[in-house]
């Protein structure tokens, strides 16, 4: 899994907005982004609507956890801007109990990371399960709120097999959850972004953080 390491978000939001402009120029139709909840995506969708309206419009984003409890992920985004896309074409299909997320396969999945190496609601412990269902709902989450629906590593499996996938590690405090996984010694029961590791992704870390120099 290669790296990419920038300075600033403004970094991020450019890399993203060239990623998706080459994926929209190198394919016709729709484009299925599988996008996250939490603070990144912000960033994700200031990217977003820097693009041309034809390329916005034919966006599908698929928001891979949801809270249950309290302030709604689909809230956060929509107060980072997302109304604006969906008034130039962008769909968006949000995860939920019961029924899969998407029939169609992703291109592009972004994913933050969290301090413990969780994705989506798929916290260290989650790994391995029976689960074979795109989703399913958290009930005892470790991080507020407790109750929360996510996709589940079988719906990364059969819908991000052949997307491009980001691992977003941003701020001092993921530095650790970044060197476990560099280490190359646990596995997703323990870190779950590691799941990206042993499974035939293509996978890129994006970072803000430094190495650390003796």
């Amino acid at each position: 899994m290669n790296i990419v390491r920038i300075d600033t978000t403004k970094e991020l939001e450019q890399m993203v907005r060239d990623d998706l402009l080459s994926l929209s120029q190198e394919k016709s139709g729709s484009l299925h982004i599988g996008l996250p909840g939490g603070r990144s995506a912000s960033h994700l969708i200031n990217a977003m609507l820097t693009l041309p309206s034809e390329s916005l419009g034919r966006i599908r984003l698929y928001l891979i956890d949801e809270r249950l409890e309290g302030e709604r992920n689909e809230d956060t985004l929509r107060k980072a801007g997302l109304q604006k896309a969906l008034d130039q074409g962008t769909t968006l299909t949000i995860v939920s109990e019961g029924k899969p997320l998407s029939d169609e396969p992703f291109d592009r999945i972004y994913l933050g990371v969290g301090e413990d190496g969780h994705i989506a609601s798929l916290f260290p412990g989650s790994w391995p399960n029976s689960v074979d269902a795109q989703t399913m709902v958290i009930t005892d989450s470790p991080k507020p709120p407790k109750r929360r629906v996510t996709l589940t590593y079988h719906g990364f499996l059969t819908l991000g097999r052949k997307a491009k996938v980001y691992l977003l590690f941003l701020g001092e405090g993921k530095r650790d959850a970044l060197n476990r996984l560099m280490s190359g010694k646990e596995d997703a029961h323990t870190l779950p972004c590691s799941f990206f590791v042993h499974h035939p992704f293509q996978g890129t870390i994006v970072t803000d953080l430094r190495e650390n120099t003796p």
